[in-house]
């Protein structure tokens, strides 16, 4: 295999991150409820905690908003693949030696990444920073002419 990569979007707050932040905020409700009880402002608590509910179901959405663009990249000898979260099946599926990588003005603030066969075209990292993109379009170049060279050497 000459590549195998995932593709998964730009994110500010880790996994890790997210449940510290949660963390926190469930320690800092938890005093603030207990205050408010010993204080006697009894319904308090209730809107503390619709508020982390509210706050951990907003960073389960994003983060399975995340999870649902990832794509994963294999190139070998015989294929060339694209698979995307929750597809069961590979999305894309050609021979390396019928596939180009297109990066389209990749001076641009967001160049556009697609991998091209037949008159197909398959738009790659559309969720992820431009720097991301030409990388990832390096590897694949990469891993295609390997993967090519393989096949038929020169």
């Amino acid at each position: 295999m000459y590549l195998d990569h995932a593709v998964e979007p730009n994110r500010s707050l880790s996994r890790q991150g997210m449940l510290v932040v949660l963390g926190v905020l469930l320690v800092f409700n938890l005093f603030t409820a207990g205050f408010m009880i010993v204080i006697g402002a009894y319904p308090a608590p209730i809107f503390l905690g619709a508020d982390m509910i509210a706050v951990t179901a907003a960073f389960w959405i994003m983060d399975r908003r995340r999870s649902l663009r990832a794509e994963r990249v294999t190139v070998t000898s015989d294929w060339v693949e694209v698979y995307r979260a929750g597809a069961a099946a590979a999305v894309w599926s050609t021979a390396p030696g019928f596939t180009r990588v297109v990066l389209e003005d990749p001076d641009a603030d967001l160049p556009r990444l697609r991998l091209a066969s037949a008159g197909r075209y398959l738009e790659l990292g559309a969720h992820v920073g431009p720097a991301a993109r030409t990388r990832l379009a390096g590897e694949l170049q990469d891993a295609i002419r390997r993967a090519r060279d393989e096949r038929h050497p020169s």
